[in-house]
């Protein structure tokens, strides 16, 4: 195994997915904004998306720790440690990566953006 090699291959996979990613996320957004709740099956002129409402409880924490804060701080926490792996890439290689991809999708690629 080149080490070398599998980094360069990782950069690369990154930058493509947080392009699709992008990507995926506004045209979710935007398919969402004109369904209907009594919608169960979206056409297109190709393709067909089922649409599945759900409903379901969550947790709120935040007011738990706002109206009792002696309570949240008796939970028990733990520390997760994890490893994060951003790619260091300057604005022209990644758009040589997407650029190829931009074209599929008929888009403008949009730069990385590191948090």
């Amino acid at each position: 195994m080149n080490k070398k090699k599998e980094v360069d291959k990782l950069v690369r996979l990154t930058v493509l997915h947080n392009f699709i990613s992008k990507q995926l996320t506004e045209q979710k957004d935007l398919v969402k904004g004109f369904i209907s709740d009594d919608d169960k099956v979206i056409k297109g002129e190709v393709h067909k998306i089922n649409i599945l409402h759900r409903s379901y409880m969550k947790f709120d924490s935040a007011l738990l720790r706002e109206h009792q804060p002696e309570l949240y701080a008796s939970y028990k926490t733990k520390v997760i440690h994890s490893i994060e792996l951003k790619p260091l890439i300057d604005q022209d290689e990644e758009e040589q990566l997407v650029a190829p991809m931009s074209a599929i999708m008929g888009r403008k690629p949009i730069a990385f953006q590191a948090d």
